[in-house]
């Protein structure tokens, strides 16, 4: 940079700091202050809750005998996957319209202007590694009380080494359209890693915390918790050296990165404000479609007309699914997750309730073209159906291609020896009604259509307490509905499981399939009913 530019910049740093009113800085510095604040009292409060429960020498066990280790790995893993997913579409590095306009389009060095803004975005990775150390310290000092100190060094050091890592990394992937299309591709590769991990056993334990920086930053951690990791000198400083190395590439990388690749994330960010403004995460999630779309490209497939009339929707979202296998994909990955962890440890009735949980937001990403019809309702009208009708044609497609990812995640449980062979037939007749239910679930919180007016207006009159409760149902109706038609079956199965006579069980099957048949019958009566949304 020549002594001309570092001056201009010097000077556009005096003008903006000049022109920050005494009132911004006051709130500025009241925002950090109630942020300091309620992290320190909620931490507080947290560990004193947890101090004073009952002992359970049985976690603190687990913890120390590798658990710690697998936790903090698989969560880390994922954590840098979904920091590289961001960085596809906004990143650690984004301005504003109006800064892309006059500020960047002007004759001054790129590369000194973003360099500012990274060094911001590192920032923040530091400081949410760091805040996510310290819950993490909390927790286990709570539960283990062993010597403080290190343990919280251990925590906030490798926590915050390891959000500079991924925000360093997010700019690399934010400033090179080949390496965000291979972050999108490589994401179920990273999934599959972080399932291994989790369900390597005491082969996993062993390789976690030389797996990557994820466990590279686990390793101090686990031995400051008393757990067995000798290699934790090793790993730290391996750790601190990619870090210095990402952020000195993601340094002299700044000045790589279009002009218009920073002005289309601009118009997303300025998008995805308005859409969290007006608590509209649907707009936010076309948005972001939107951006990751022009990445990967649309697939130009076809299928053979259907010659039957009632057979054009589902062709049609058939065609959708082919064309976006994103989508099949993330269901396969949440549904078999879900299926996977009750056949792991099938008397636990809250981590049924989850499985329950992540297998509707499966399916919910297979009713995209639901929510597309409910989104512009007048469109059909010109097709022969009404409403009710259009509905159920729409979950027929979502409802085969769920069946045939619980079929073949029930046939890969088996060769497994997760699912007993008397009870595979069971297990392989229940995969088209629960996809039903799951399905239809997400059907009656897709055809409402998008949060809009009428509903803010209607919180609003209902109060401070009140609205906010009617708020969050509304987004919360899709998995509670899941929940009320699945958990009265899982509930009969598992009360059942301990007893060996034949004849309880047979009963105990007959009670679940007549909730589960009560349930469907529902669920389609009231889709048939709807009307189109205003």
């Amino acid at each position: 940079m020549n002594q001309d530019a570092a001056a201009t910049l010097g000077f556009l740093r005096q003008r903006r700091r000049a022109h920050r009113s005494p009132q911004q800085r006051s709130d500025r510095f009241t925002g950090l202050y109630t942020v300091g604040l309620y992290t320190a009292i909620g931490a507080w409060a947290g560990f004193q809750a947890l101090r004073q429960g009952p002992a359970r020498g049985g976690s603190a066990v687990w913890l120390t005998g590798g658990g710690l280790a697998r936790v903090a790995t698989v969560a880390l893993v994922l954590g840098l996957l979904a920091s590289l997913r961001y960085a596809t579409w906004q990143g650690p590095v984004v301005f504003t319209a109006a800064e892309v306009q006059f500020l960047l389009a002007s004759p001054l060095p790129r590369a000194e202007l973003v360099r500012a803004r990274l060094g911001r975005g590192l920032l923040v990775g530091a400081a949410a590694g760091a805040a996510l150390g310290l819950a993490v310290f909390v927790l286990l000092e709570a539960e283990l009380a062993v010597p403080a100190w290190p343990l919280l060094a251990a925590a906030l050091a490798g926590t915050a080494a390891f959000g500079v890592l991924a925000a360093a990394l997010g700019w690399l992937v934010e400033s090179s359209a080949a390496t965000a299309r291979g972050v999108l591709l490589a994401s179920p590769l990273v999934l599959a890693v972080a399932v291994a991990a989790w369900l390597g056993g005491a082969a996993a334990v062993g390789a976690d915390p030389w797996s990557g920086p994820w466990g590279w930053a686990a390793g101090p951690l686990v031995a400051a918790a008393g757990g067995r990791d000798p290699g934790w000198p090793l790993q730290a400083a391996l750790l601190a050296a990619v870090t210095f190395v990402a952020v000195v590439a993601a340094w002299r990388t700044a000045g790589r990165v279009t002009l218009e690749e920073l002005e289309r994330r601009a118009g997303t960010r300025a998008g995805l404000g308005a859409s969290l403004y007006m608590a509209d995460p649907r707009g936010a999630a076309l948005l972001r479609r939107q951006a990751v779309g022009g990445l990967v490209g649309v697939r130009r497939l076809a299928l053979r007309h259907p010659r039957r009339r009632w057979l054009a929707l589902p062709w049609r979202d058939g065609l959708s699914l082919l064309r976006a296998p994103g989508r099949v994909g993330w269901a396969l990955v949440l549904c078999g997750s879900g299926m996977l962890a009750v056949a792991l440890v099938p008397g636990r009735r809250l981590l049924a309730a989850g499985a329950v949980v992540v297998a509707y937001l499966g399916a919910a990403r297979l009713v995209e073209p639901l929510r597309g019809e409910a989104d512009q309702p007048d469109a059909s009208r010109q097709l022969p159906w009404r409403w009710g009708d259009l509905l159920l044609l729409h979950t027929a497609t979502p409802i085969l291609v769920l069946t045939a990812i619980g079929l073949a995640a029930t046939a890969a449980l088996a060769l497994a020896g997760l699912v007993p062979v008397g009870a595979l037939g069971m297990a392989a007749a229940a995969c088209l009604p629960v996809a039903a239910v799951l399905v239809w679930s997400a059907a009656i919180a897709g055809q409402r259509g998008r949060l809009g007016l009428d509903q803010f207006l209607t919180a609003s009159a209902m109060g401070e307490l009140a609205g906010p409760v009617y708020l969050l149902r509304w987004f919360a109706t899709g998995p509670l509905v899941a929940l009320a038609s699945l958990l009265g079956p899982i509930l009969a199965l598992q009360s059942a499981a301990g007893r060996p006579l034949p004849h309880a069980q047979a009963a105990a099957a007959t009670n679940a399939a007549a909730l589960l048949v009560t349930a469907l019958a529902v669920q389609g009566a009231w889709l048939r009913s709807r009307h189109p949304p205003d």
